[in-house]
């Protein structure tokens, strides 16, 4: 939902609809504020600032720098099969504050996602194949070790950003501290048929953001991208990298790839990681 009362057509209106403090050093173009539509919300909260055309990676770029005074994230949306104004793919259920995500650490989100998936189900069985998890087993292997940077995550960021503009793409600025946190924030459910809630895999994003460089370019109805500046080099390391995607992301994998290990091929190396949730 779209409030016109709220209409942000200049970057001088963002800090006081969103209570943030530094102005943005360039201009926006058209856009409206995106508020709240997930059910009962008499006064819908503006959840984030969202442009009417597809935006310049330029301009992303200038964004990105001003986030650390503004504290506005920018974010590609894209909605090929919904129309922005009336319903996008952010404010479908009730947002979770900032405060959900740090009651999660990634190993706990891992393992607690890992044995969900894993458990047997009455007289059938386990629910996957030990192919589908080898080199693991039903146990889950933990968070990978840290990655080494290649290059400035935010650099490489903006580099990446052309991939993935197109005509259905538009510029989202999301009040939060870090790129993470609007897969709570923003009342996302492309991932609501592997998980209730997605505070938990914000928590499994900061570390990523933390230990692989990553930051949170483009979010849709079902699908994330992100750019990644310390992917894993080494096989192992891939292995290890890949078991957290699958419990991150098991449809990814499943659909795709087959497995855990043929994904860590696929993904040794890579610049960007790219999940969706059937």
């Amino acid at each position: 939902m779209l409030r016109e009362d709220w209409h942000a057509g200049s970057a001088a209106d963002l800090p006081a609809v969103f209570g943030i403090g530094g102005a943005l050093s360039v201009p926006l173009p058209p856009g409206e504020i995106l508020t709240d539509q997930s059910p009962g919300q008499d006064e819908p909260a503006p959840l984030c600032w969202i442009s009417t055309e597809p935006p310049s990676p330029h301009l992303l770029a200038a964004l990105r720098t001003d986030h650390e005074r503004t504290g506005l994230w920018p974010l590609l949306l894209c909605d090929s099969n919904e129309v922005y104004g009336d319903r996008c793919t952010v404010g479908i259920v009730p947002p979770e504050p900032a405060e959900h995500i740090e009651r999660w650490h990634a190993a706990d989100v891992m393992a607690r996602i890992w044995d969900g998936l894993v458990q047997a189900e009455d007289d059938l069985g386990p629910a996957y194949e030990l192919e589908v998890l080898e080199p693991f087993g039903y146990d889950c292997p933990g968070p990978a070790p840290s990655g080494n940077l290649l290059a400035d995550p935010d650099i490489l960021a903006n580099q990446q950003v052309p991939r993935f503009v197109d005509d259905e793409t538009r510029l989202a600025l999301v009040p939060v501290p870090r790129g993470a946190d609007v897969l709570a924030t923003l009342g996302w459910s492309g991932a609501a048929n592997h998980v209730s809630r997605t505070a938990g895999l914000a928590a499994m994003a900061r570390s990523w953001e933390e230990r692989f460089g990553v930051r949170l370019l483009r979010l849709g109805p079902d699908r994330l991208d992100l750019s990644v500046a310390a992917p894993p080099q080494e096989h192992d390391h891939a292995t290890a990298v890949a078991a957290e995607h699958w419990a991150f992301c098991p449809d990814r994998i499943l659909q795709e790839s087959g497995s855990i290990a043929a994904y860590a091929r696929e993904i040794r190396g890579r610049r960007t990681w790219s999940f969706w949730w059937d």
